[in-house]
């Protein structure tokens, strides 16, 4: 992921407005605009600043952890897998957000999980999944904003799955606009 959307991601997040990212870095909304567009860049001395204030750490805001090989992907997945055979939902659902949290950025491992997860849940009638639902369904709205439109299609799938398991029908079309023609 590039830094622009990175910055965006996480301004977002944190629920603030440009302008309010803008004044607490001693700049312009405009520049925050600009970087979030990828027009131009942020100063490096303002690097720290930025991960500060968005709670993130350097690498992430730089995109050092961003992807993971087929292979590590793989291997996390198995051992999703395992945990959910050998501990609680729950547990093995915490587990998995902390891995997702080392690598934000790799959209991968975001949708192999929230798709695991809710499909776990579905073959195997598990109560607390419940819980876990809103988080599941905002890894595929995260989802819905990547570049890759392999990725957004999968997600956009997820949600009009969710949605239709739900009877909720008018909500589980709005996703169908993420399907290519």
């Amino acid at each position: 992921m590039m830094l622009g959307k990175v910055i965006r991601k996480y301004r977002k997040e944190r629920n603030f407005t440009q302008e309010e990212m803008a004044e607490r870095l001693g700049v312009t909304a405009s520049a925050v605009n600009k970087w979030e567009r990828e027009v131009t860049c942020p100063d490096i001395a303002l690097l720290a600043p930025i991960a500060r204030l968005l709670e993130i750490s350097t690498d992430t805001l730089l995109s050092y952890r961003e992807n993971l090989t087929p292979k590590e992907i793989k291997e996390l997945m198995e051992k999703t897998q395992k945990m959910l055979k050998e501990t609680s939902y729950g547990e093995a659902f915490e587990w998995a957000k902390k891995q997702m949290e080392q690598y934000p950025n790799c959209e991968d491992l975001v949708l192999n999980m929230a798709a695991c997860f809710e499909a776990y849940a579905i073959t195997h009638e598990v109560p607390e999944a419940e819980k876990k639902e809103k988080e599941i369904c905002s890894l595929y709205q995260y989802l819905l904003e990547s570049s890759e439109e392999s990725v957004r299609m999968r997600a956009a799938s997820g949600l009009v799955g969710y949605y239709r398991r739900k009877g909720e029908y008018e909500e589980a079309e709005t996703y169908l606009q993420y399907f290519s023609i």
